[in-house]
């Protein structure tokens, strides 16, 4: 009888285990190149929510499983990537980096396989297909900073500010040198468009483009080559405010190793998401799970910037439409489909914040930024404004 009682237990933790469905999702990105001080805690925070899920079994039945594919911060591995993490069950796959991101989406469209774009640009929103940006769109972000830096910031007793950009050669920096040169076209009393430089993906030595934009009073900078830049900037003695979007937060205490919190002092930076030491529930929650999962690469984690905490804005709503998908399908039949389904017609509200939300021809999710403030005195980053609407036109 016990023998048959065993039997009969075991019999049935095998059909429960054969009841459990993994869920792939898959990741491109670089974990040893050039942004990979940025893109390794966006991959930790990744896995962290990844693990979080499973113990916690918030999807019932469902094992999620991450895979992940380093590309070195090279394009030509990036294809590859995508048919590797395809070839081990991904119905999604995660991009960081922008250019990615786009050299994905017809791929995505052909395959019926979801792009998740933590940067968001315009090839990636425009025409609206498989791939979905759950940042706020970097073009928008620059000028919704331009608007707040008009109202709020310069004194037009002074004239006119001297605007300047800079940033690599590569989509994003092209599709933030056309926001910042349009809405200068479109705004001619609010800003002097100096002119923008956009060379080569990994250039280091910037001192071409800080003689020619010595004389002004902004200028607006992009992702890792903005230590590159004021720290050639800053040693040849000119001054001007820095400004920029998300990104320069992803690389704080890169910046601060190389520059100095003097050299970055009035630097004027955008987030969609509260910092490490403002108190709300997703802050909360990534700082409990990286000093649980994480505890002796913690503190270097917060001190490297706002990928981490930030993926807890972002990252948390793709796994919510899995969630849905996967109530919606069966776990049996979850796939990209499906997931698409889900997402043209998400939306998630924070509490404090307006609603973000994807349609059939939206393809950006947050829709709101706040300015911080580089301070020297503080030795942080301090916010300076109200959370901010984009400025989409």
């Amino acid at each position: 009888m016990v023998l048959a009682l065993v039997t009969a237990l075991c019999l049935g933790c095998a059909k429960e285990e054969e009841e459990v469905v993994t869920i792939v999702i898959g990741e491109v990105t670089d974990l040893t190149g050039a942004v990979s001080m940025a893109t390794i805690p966006l991959h930790y925070a990744i896995t962290d929510i990844v693990r979080y899920y499973n113990e916690e079994g918030f999807i019932p039945g469902v094992e999620l499983k991450l895979v992940t594919y380093n590309t070195h911060y090279d394009s030509a591995r990036v294809i590859p990537g995508y048919d590797w993490c395809r070839e081990r069950g991904a119905e999604v796959v995660i991009a960081y980096i922008a250019t990615d991101a786009e050299i994905l989406k017809p791929f995505a469209e052909r395959d019926k396989v979801v792009v998740a774009a933590a940067s968001t640009t315009s090839p990636l929103m425009e025409p609206p297909g498989w791939a979905f940006g759950f940042a706020a769109p970097y073009g928008p972000q620059l000028k919704t900073i331009l608007k707040w830096i008009s109202e709020e910031d310069w004194d037009y007793a002074k004239g006119i500010p001297k605007l300047g950009f800079v940033a690599w050669y590569v989509s994003s920096g092209i599709d933030q040198e056309k926001a910042v040169s349009e809405y200068c076209q479109t705004h001619p009393d609010k800003f002097d468009y100096v002119g923008g430089f956009l060379p080569p993906s990994g250039t280091m030595s910037f001192g071409p483009e800080a003689e020619a934009l010595k004389d002004c009073d902004y200028i607006a900078v992009m992702s890792t080559s903005i230590g590159y830049f004021i720290r050639d900037f800053r040693a040849k003695g000119f001054d001007a405010v820095f400004v920029s979007e998300t990104s320069a937060g992803v690389f704080e205490g890169w910046f601060v190793d190389m520059i100095g919190w003097e050299g970055l002092d009035g630097f004027l930076g955008l987030e969609t998401w509260r910092m490490w030491d403002e108190p709300y529930p997703n802050v909360e929650l990534a700082t409990e799970l990286l000093y649980k999962y994480h505890p002796d690469k913690a503190e270097e984690i917060i001190y490297m910037g706002s990928s981490y905490v930030g993926i807890f804005a972002n990252g948390l709503p793709l796994f919510q439409i899995v969630e849905k998908a996967i109530e919606e399908v069966g776990a049996e039949n979850f796939d990209g489909q499906a997931f698409y389904n889900v997402a043209v017609n998400f939306e998630v509200q924070f509490e404090g914040y307006p609603k973000w939300f994807f349609t059939e021809t939206r393809r950006y999710l947050a829709n709101e930024v706040a300015v911080y403030e580089w301070s020297a005195e503080a030795e942080a980053r301090v916010r300076v404004s109200d959370w901010l609407p984009l400025v989409m036109e």
